[in-house]
């Protein structure tokens, strides 16, 4: 599978390149990057590999000619790529966060109408899927949901796409609460009848924590999930790109538990 990295330059994009140069059944084909025509080995101190990045994103699809692409991008520009993508009737791995209804709603469309298969995860973390899985069965169980996204200072969204993602396996009704809020948003907000706090603090590196509470009457479950690198992500995207013709064409897959 010949792989393009948009975002090739990134946290993340940096270690998929790494990973697919390491894999015998994928080939680096090119990358998009802000930096444009460096060597994108070379870039992060490894060995040259021959391929450059390209800071202009369709003149890079079209000089590598790849079968499937993958995006860790920014939530302002994924819209614009995926577009060029459909165009161009390329497969594509989507890691960018900040999705709202009505990218979701557009993105479906697009690979519906070109017969496309596109996975968009918010968060492609072993961990953070098999939370979400379990969410889904116990939800019923546990009428009260609380989630803490804590991520650094620098996040661009809050709350994380992770922590949507984890309200929406969650999603059902709320369990009352009397408590009057005396400062606006001291409860957090509310999504598929589950509340959402984020706490942006100074953390190092791409540290991130979902802390998950379910609760029913004299009974608590709490769950935390914290990553360090963005390395955590990498397994799940190589999976998810493995496992793309498994995607019936003009669909997206949005668990990671698809592949599994």
């Amino acid at each position: 599978m010949r792989l393009f990295i948009s975002g090739a330059t990134g946290n993340v994009g940096r270690l998929l390149v790494r990973a697919v140069l390491g894999e015998a059944d994928l080939e680096l084909a090119g990358g998009f990057c802000a930096e444009g025509a460096v060597d994108l080995a070379a870039f992060q101190g490894l060995a040259p590999c021959g391929v450059t990045g390209h800071d202009d994103l369709a003149r890079g699809l079209d000089e590598a000619g790849p079968d499937a692409v993958v995006d860790f991008t920014s939530t302002r520009i994924v819209m614009d790529n995926l577009r060029l993508y459909a165009e161009r009737g390329l497969d594509a791995v989507i890691g960018t966060t900040g999705f709202d209804e009505a990218m979701m709603a557009e993105a479906k469309a697009l690979a519906a109408s070109k017969g496309l298969r596109w996975v968009v995860i918010a968060n492609y973390g072993l961990a953070i899927n098999l939370v979400a899985d379990f969410l889904e069965r116990v939800r019923a169980h546990y009428p009260y949901v609380s989630i803490i996204d804590r991520h650094p200072a620098r996040m661009a969204n809050a709350p994380s796409g992770t922590a949507l993602t984890l309200a929406e396996a969650a999603s059902g009704e709320a369990g009352p609460v009397e408590s009057r809020p005396v400062i606006d948003g001291v409860l957090g907000a509310s999504r598929e009848g589950c509340q959402i706090l984020s706490q942006r603090l100074p953390y190092p590196g791409s540290y991130s924590e979902h802390e998950i509470t379910l609760g029913r009457p004299d009974e608590l479950i709490r769950i935390t999930v914290q990553d360090f690198s963005s390395a955590v992500y990498v397994p799940g995207v190589l999976l998810a790109l493995r496992g793309l013709p498994k995607i019936p064409k003009g669909t997206i897959v949005t668990s990671l538990s698809f592949f599994s």
